[in-house]
Formats: C-alpha cells, structure tokens, sequence
C-alpha cells in the first residue's frame, strides 16, 4: 500500500515537527516554502521552495500531495484558490479566513456566543475616544499579520487619540484589557467523521508578549473545565476543522474568555511530545490523512520552557536526559525574540501546577 502523502504550506518549525511526527505514523511530507534554508528542509519526504504566490508552482505541489495542511495562519487565501482540489486542504479554507483577521475572528465568535474581551473596530479617532471612555485600559492590535505581541501597544485614557491614530499604519481594533488570573490554551483535535479528542488544558505565562512557559496539567474545577471544552468543541465544529486547533482563554475571577484561536498545532502543545502517548502533531497528521483522532494518555507532568533568542547558546552543548528532553529549531541567526527552540521538564503525572 502506497503511504500518503501530506504536502505542507510552511517550512518552519512547526512544520519540521510536523515532518517528524510524519514519520511514526508511516505518512510522507512534502513541504512548500520559500526560503531553501529553513527548518523543515531535511526533515521531510521532499521539499519545493517557490513563493506562495506563484500559482503554476503551487499546483505542481498539490497535484503530488494527497492531502495539505499548513504550519502558520497567514497563508496568502490566494495560494489555497490555486488548489483545484478544496476537499486536499485539511484544515479548510474557512479556519484561514476566520482566524487571519482579528475582526472577522471577534466576529465569529461574537455570533457563535462564546464570550471574548469587549472589542471596537478601530476606524476613525472618535473610535479611540470613546474605547477611552468604556475600556480605561484597552489594547490596539493590528488585525492581520500580528504575532508574539507584534503590532499591538496599550492605550491608556489619558493618551491623546490624534496622536494615537497617527501611529497606526494597519487596520486595527481596540480590545479592552483584561485583568485574567492566569491564561490557558486548549489543544483539540477533529478528524474528518466528526470526532473530537483533546490533551490536558495548559496554563501559560508570556515574557515580553512571547509564550515562555507551559505547564500541564494545571488545577482546574470540573466546571472551568467543561467550559474550556465545550468553547473549544464548539468553534472547531462550527469551523469544520480537520486536524488540530488551539483556543487561547483568559481565566478571570468570574468568567472564561476567548483570547484567540490558532488554526494549527500550537507552540503551547509542544509538550505533549515528550510527555503524551502521542503528540499534538501525531494527532494533526492522523486527521489531515483521514485517520481517526486518538485519545492522548498522559504519561508525565511536563514544564514547556521556549528557548529565546541568545538562550540557544546555554542549550547547544546540552544532552537530553531522562527528565529534561531539548528540541532545537536549527535556525542559524539567533534573532531577539526568535523562537530558537524548546526544553521540556518532565515529572510524575501526579504532579499538578
């Protein structure tokens, strides 16, 4: 029997990790990117680099795939309107288009009745004076294209709206800022019958707006819980999504509230690698090749530590141990704020954070 084949929009990372799990569960990868050096390169089965706007090379790629998939949610929609074939693309077109615009996303979720952060969208001064006036403390985000804290910056009452406005260069919204006990994400998986599974609920803490620490699993009440599940079953339904998807919430003294979602495998997920039956990135390619979704088993408590920037240089020399597994990104320029890598500590699964 030929093995599947699984063509990847992407080449970093994540999509090197994808590549990997690939292989455990006897599926080939193909990954598309436009830098030649990247991370997936040597990782998967074959590799294209071309840009994700050049259709004929985009329908070369999907005509040798069996399924695609990607590794970051700012695929250009033009690159999936290349592929004849719609029904190849797990996840589909709708989890790009939902989740690459800030508004739309709020939107989305504003109709299926899932609690978020009160929003404004950011068109004129007057938007900014009266977020001043009902928000006290609100947050500007770009809509599209932002990540680890890029394209966003405070907006406090006493800020002057002219000059506020001059600084954006993007269309944005204003969120009001949310006093949260702490955050969490839920990783949860959809295979193409319907079938939901997801891995113990993490709790994260960012360090200059980049994830830097996960721990699972984490003390929850059975209801907070049921909550996050039901949220998180209800977009991934709603969005038809094949494969895994990540939904971020604010856990506040009172209330749930969804932060974001991320149509993909997720930084926060790393962990289930080393501390799980089967991985985040197992599950994806399981779905995207028409698999089942499993039940993960957890087999360890785990700390997930990102390595930042310059960090990388404490971990080069570094072997993994019994306790403390090192997975390093191979990215030759350690830029600030670049993720470079992750450690994962591992304990006793009695051990709640």
């Amino acid at each position: 029997m030929t093995k599947p084949i699984i063509g990847i929009l992407g080449g970093g990372q994540l999509g090197m990790m994808l590549c990997d799990a690939a292989k455990k569960i006897d599926v080939e990868t193909h990954v598309f990117c436009p830098e030649n050096d990247c991370p997936s390169r040597g990782r998967s089965t074959y590799f294209s680099a071309g840009d994700y706007t050049d259709k004929k090379e985009i329908i070369k790629f999907s005509n040798n795939v069996d399924y695609i998939t990607y590794e970051f949610e700012n695929i250009p929609i033009e690159t999936i309107d290349f592929i004849a074939d719609q029904k190849k693309i797990r996840p589909g077109k709708k989890s790009l288009l939902l989740t690459q615009d800030r508004l739309t996303e709020k939107k989305f979720l504003d109709e299926l009745k899932v609690p978020i952060a009160p929003y404004k969208d950011l068109r004129t001064i007057d938007d900014i004076s009266s977020a001043q006036d009902e928000f006290i403390d609100g947050i500007i985000k770009t809509r599209t294209l932002g990540y680890d804290g890029k394209g966003q910056f405070s907006l406090k009452n006493s800020d002057d709206p002219n000059e506020v406005f001059n600084k954006i260069l993007n269309n944005s919204i204003i969120e009001k800022r949310i006093p949260f006990e702490f955050e969490v994400s839920v990783i949860i998986a959809r295979d193409i019958k319907g079938n939901t599974s997801f891995f113990p609920v993490g709790k994260n803490i960012h360090e200059n707006h980049i994830l830097k620490h996960t721990y699972n699993p984490i003390s929850l009440s059975k209801n907070q819980t049921k909550e996050l599940i039901n949220y998180s079953e209800k977009i991934i339904t709603e969005l038809n999504h094949i494969g895994v998807l990540a939904v971020e919430f604010f856990i506040t003294k009172d209330q749930i509230l969804v932060n974001e979602i991320a149509p993909r495998v997720h930084n926060s997920g790393h962990w289930t690698i080393d501390a799980c039956s089967i991985s985040q990135f197992e599950q994806h390619m399981l779905c995207v090749s028409g698999d089942e979704v499993k039940e993960p088993v957890l087999k360890n408590s785990a700390h997930m530590i990102n390595i930042i920037g310059e960090e990388i240089e404490d971990w080069c020399d570094k072997n993994n141990t019994e306790k403390v597994k090192i997975h390093l990104y191979n990215k030759k320029e350690a830029k600030k704020g670049r993720k470079m890598g992750h450690v994962t500590e591992l304990f006793s699964k009695e051990k709640i954070f």
